[in-house]
């Protein structure tokens, strides 16, 4: 109720008292007119009484109903405070979880990354001290005996000394880096996959690639550890990578050094036992020579890989005449073929069946080494489905801004 209606009804109250006390005189004529004012100011009062406990009654009910909304709103936030100290609680427990997850991955790849570093060390410098001594048996021996050859000769052993120290100072600095090449989809040229390959920079930041270390790094032994620790870089991008592009996948190259290795091969089956959500973007890749030629242990072991969701590939094919069933019961899902051995047509096989007799066992046919026009134009007239080479691009830094990550 407004001011103004409280107003007009303490001013009827006044007019009823004033008209009693005018009134009241001529009705009764024995009530004088002191009395009859004294009666209309009664009147006015008692009006005005009522009045006061009415707007105190009203103001008390307005006063319960704000109190009770107040405890409603209050009895509300204390059922929201609750459900959100729950809902943070439930996201604490999440993060704590999936912190110690990722810590414990991290642990893991530290101590494989540990083991493959201390094995790096260990072996270059045993090999670069061994070069070096090598060179100087060389140099006193044949010193007066040959002159200009000898010269050249320790030229050469001088650079393969060189080569191998600038890879054992590259990897105790951290200068392996990741190189990935697409695999694309023909005809449209989309690129679905990643191959992983490794670059090696010297202290002035100068790319040293694989055919200037390749056969040094075999004769000494790291090819294995340098394969395994470009598993770990690999392994790294998926990592940043995360939930981006589920497709995606990165295949990775296990050589034969890095299969029988007792020591490390079965810490790297149990790692990827531990992180088998990485089945879903990682493809390990092996020479043909490799798969039919590895011992029953590496063939259980990578078995128990495939049951775990792994798949693998295979390359490096020199005769395509093989068992198709058997490979696909292995849990291989690609097979690569150089350009040049179809084009050729030194198989069994014509060209025009080939993609099909994969197909029959959910085999996947990559066309490699595509660095033409002409050749995709041929490659593409038998039907293929993915290819890899420089037509499509070649390998970059897995940092580089370009790949489509």
């Amino acid at each position: 109720m407004t001011l103004l209606a409280h107003i007009l009804i303490a001013a009827t109250y006044a007019l009823i008292g004033a008209f009693v006390a005018f009134v009241l005189p001529g009705v009764f004529s024995s009530v004088e007119g002191t009395t009859a004012l004294i009666f209309g100011s009664v009147v006015f009062l008692v009006g005005l009484q009522f009045h006061t406990m009415y707007i105190w009654k009203i103001g008390k009910e307005d006063t319960v109903s704000r109190l009770l909304a107040l405890h409603q709103d209050y009895q509300v936030s204390i059922d929201r405070l609750e459900e959100s100290k729950t809902e943070l609680d439930e996201v604490r427990e999440k993060l704590y979880m999936l912190d110690s997850q990722q810590n414990t991955e991290i642990i893991s790849e530290m101590h494989v990354l540990q083991t493959l570093l201390n094995q790096v060390i260990e072996k270059s410098g045993k090999s670069l001290e061994e070069r070096v001594d090598i060179e100087g048996a060389l140099g006193k021996e044949e010193q007066s005996a040959k002159g200009n050859l000898q010269k050249k000769l320790e030229k050469i052993e001088r650079s393969d000394g060189e080569v191998l120290n600038i890879m054992h100072h590259a990897l105790e600095g951290n200068r392996v880096d990741l190189y990935l090449q697409p695999i694309v989809a023909l005809p449209s040229r989309r690129v679905i996959h990643y191959e992983s390959y490794s670059r090696v920079r010297d202290e002035e930041d100068n790319v040293i690639f694989p055919s200037q270390y390749l056969k040094l790094a075999e004769d000494s032994g790291l090819v294995g550890t340098l394969d395994n620790l470009l598993l770990f870089r690999c392994i790294q991008v998926i990592r940043r990578l995360g939930p981006r592009r589920p497709d995606l996948r990165f295949f990775c190259n296990i050589s034969s050094v890095s299969l029988n290795d007792k020591e490390f091969f079965p810490q790297f089956i149990d790692f990827m036992m531990e992180n088998h959500e990485l089945s879903d973007r990682l493809i390990f890749e092996f020479s043909q020579k490799d798969v039919l030629r590895h011992s029953a242990l590496v063939g259980r072991s990578l078995a128990t890989l495939g049951r775990r969701g792994f798949r693998f590939s295979m390359d490096h094919i020199v005769d395509l005449n093989m068992d198709l069933a058997d490979l696909a019961s292995r849990y291989f899902r690609y097979v690569k073929v150089d350009a040049k051995v179809i084009l050729d047509q030194g198989v069994d096989i014509h060209p025009d069946d080939l993609k099909e007799a994969f197909s029959r066992y959910d085999l996947n046919l990559i066309v490699e080494k595509i660095e033409s026009d002409q050749t995709i134009v041929e490659i593409l007239d038998y039907g293929m489905d993915y290819g890899q080479g420089y037509l499509f691009g070649e390998p970059r830094l897995s940092s580089d801004t370009r790949l489509d990550l």
